[in-house]
């Protein structure tokens, strides 16, 4: 109401059209519901992301990292929703940086020793914190500011996989230390297997277990919380029919505090700053520098991921900038380093809710924890948050570590199991460094095998004339019967694999509106001399892309190893497995299916289809959890969890 009281020229501006777009009815009930549900869940991760961070000696200050982490999501969610460039975008706290703030909290708390004030230790901690928000801000802004966003996306695929899969077992860890105090080790598994500690974390193992069961298989937003909801109720109602009181029950450890009484949010105070212990937050520098690298990497991620599922064009410079401006608050608020969120995002578009009051309303939730303070945590169960850790962590090794076995080569899968094995022994650090190094030298020894004198066919030879000739009358036919070509060339691999899926999915996407939707895109790969992994699984992308909007990929000229490695990965799976050894074949099979389509009678002149196929495991008509698409079947997923 009181936007009519505005003066006229503000009434015109853009800004002022679209609040009042945003406030109109249509548009905001939709947008209180969606930030309702992702606030709740937003919160609940938070939560988990504190008892996390805050474990072994700094769990009796559970209540600040709370305070911390709930705050970071409501602050983080409504910078990144004022200044995105995609309406709907959500951001909170992420696990990948979560993780590197646990082994940076657990690194102060080593050196400060024991004997260490509690008050100085927990300040020490928060002010660390806070310094790897700043800093993570101030270079993600400025990366975004000098748009060098797309020269950030220089990552090899299996390094990635190898990154994921550590933190996927550093969040299992983490979930038997919140359950149960200790860390999960070889040293420490005769005391899980205890019968007193045994109940504790096999409650959230099952608690995890129906988690991952439910949302595989029930795509519905209210999945997680209902699960997680429905587990709390079967929790008290076995308390309640037990006859024990909640002050037995939270002294066997199944809940969490008891916590000082005040409010949860602690922010630094220039009084407080004087206690902090500046020299043991310099020796952790590498881990502050390891965050920006990790938060970088998430958002890359993220974003990507993003721009094939919503179908929108993202300006990742932009994306840089407001989420760094999201930090920089974030770390003035003595809070957490966020990031965009790929499944809450999605499930705001999924919604109808694609506006930017959704991160707005998220913070609601955030605020009304804040406001109830240290009696609402008191009564939270420790399996609930222990089970969200292990949820998230299962779903990483899974991902990685099964799913990656049917579709990368032995290589690239021993590359993923070495960087795993190297962060849970010797940090981050080592483990990211010794993936790219082993990337690079699997990249460097491709380069060696091939051939340095071209022994390929003449200019004149009259098989490529023809091919020449054809790509021409493709060229002519393109505007009438939807077929376009795209000519690979080079080496294809991590270096360039963004800017290849990027480049062909706008030419699915963004059609001249002259010309008909592109039914046949022709991937000539004469000219490519080499492909790993992270390319093929580019052109994985694309081929659901297509499937989507009913656009059919065809590969020519192909030789054994990439066919071999565009199958191993699946990519010739979702692409229809539609493979002709020559130009010429493909634009026969595409002019014949076309007609085929539009006139049945037509006779199918098509070329022989060439695959190479692996053997089929018994039983099975698919390697791993993608089945082999058909044609007709248009659904795309993204294949990237990052929490």
């Amino acid at each position: 109401m009181m936007l009519k009281f505005l003066p006229g020229s503000l009434k015109e501006s853009p800004a002022y059209q679209a609040l009042e777009a945003e406030l109109h009815p249509d548009r905001l009930v939709p947008s209180l519901i969606a930030g309702g549900i992702t606030g709740m869940i937003g919160v609940i991760r938070a939560i988990s992301y504190a008892a996390l961070i805050f474990s072994g000696s700094l769990a009796s200050q559970l209540n600040v990292g709370v305070g911390m982490a709930v705050c970071s999501s409501a602050l983080i969610s409504v910078v990144v929703a004022l200044t995105s460039t995609l309406p709907g975008m959500i951001a909170t706290p992420l696990a990948a940086p979560t993780v590197v703030l646990t082994v940076l909290a657990a690194g102060i708390a080593q050196q400060l020793g024991p004997a260490a004030d509690a008050q100085s230790l927990v300040l020490t901690v928060v002010a660390a914190i806070a310094l790897g928000s700043l800093l993570t801000g101030l270079v993600l802004w400025v990366l975004g500011q000098l748009r060098w966003g797309r020269a950030m996306e220089f990552l090899p695929y299996p390094v990635v996989g190898g990154f994921m899969a550590g933190t996927g077992l550093l969040l299992v860890r983490g979930a038997f230390k919140v359950m149960t105090g200790k860390d999960l080790t070889l040293g420490q598994i005769a005391w899980f297997c205890q019968g007193a500690q045994c109940p504790r974390w096999l409650a959230g193992l099952a608690i995890a277990a129906v988690l991952l069961w439910a949302t595989k298989r029930l795509h519905h937003y209210l999945v997680m919380p209902g699960v997680l909801a429905l587990a709390t109720l079967i929790f008290y109602g076995t308390v309640w029919g037990s006859h024990q009181p909640i002050a037995v029950v939270r002294e066997q450890g199944w809940l969490l505090g008891p916590f000082p009484q005040g409010s949860l949010w602690h922010p630094l105070t220039t009084g407080s700053l004087a206690q902090v212990q500046w020299g043991a937050i310099a020796q952790a520098s590498p881990i502050l520098g390891l965050l920006v690298f990790v938060s970088l990497l998430s958002l890359v991620l993220t974003n990507s991921s993003i721009e094939l599922a919503v179908e929108k064009d993202l300006d990742l410079n932009q994306e840089l900038k407001a989420i760094g401006l999201a930090n920089l608050v974030a770390g003035l608020g003595s809070t957490m380093a966020g990031n965009q969120a790929l499944p809450s995002t999605l499930l705001v578009h999924r919604l109808g809710a694609a506006n930017r009051l959704a991160g707005v309303f998220k913070a609601l939730p955030c605020l009304l924890v804040l406001v109830l303070g240290p009696t609402f945590l008191s009564y939270f169960p420790k399996p609930i948050l222990g089970s969200l850790l292990l949820f998230l962590g299962l779903d990483l090794l899974g991902q990685w570590l099964y799913g990656a076995w049917f579709r990368l080569p032995w290589v690239d899968y021993a590359i993923i199991w070495a960087t795993l094995v190297v962060i849970n022994t010797s940090g981050f650090i080592s483990g990211i460094g010794l993936g790219f190094a082993l990337a690079t030298a699997q990249f460097l020894m491709q380069c060696g095998r091939l051939d340095a004198v071209d022994a390929g066919e003449s200019p004149d030879n009259p098989a490529l004339e023809a091919d020449g000739e054809a790509e021409k009358e493709a060229g002519r036919a393109g505007a009438i019967s939807r077929i376009d070509t795209a000519r690979l060339q080079s080496i294809l691999f991590f270096g360039n694999a963004k800017g290849l899926c990027q480049g062909l999915c706008d030419r699915i996407l963004h059609r001249d509106p002259d010309h008909p939707p592109l039914q046949y895109l022709i991937l000539d790969c004469r000219q490519v001399i080499a492909m790993d992994s992270s390319a093929a699984m580019s052109l994985g992308k694309v081929a659901k892309l297509a499937q989507k909007h009913n656009c059919t990929l065809v590969f020519c000229h192909l030789t054994e190893p990439d066919q071999w490695l565009l199958y191993k990965t699946q990519t010739l799976a979702l692409a229809g497995k539609n493979v002709l050894s020559n130009y010429s074949e493909a634009v026969s099979w595409c002019e014949a299916q076309w007609q085929t389509a539009s006139t049945p009678e037509a006779l199918d002149t098509a070329g022989e289809q060439t695959v190479i196929e692996p053997p089929l495991a018994e039983g099975t008509d698919h390697w791993g959890d993608a089945p082999l698409a058909r044609h007709g079947q248009h659904e795309a997923r993204v294949d990237i969890t990052l929490g």
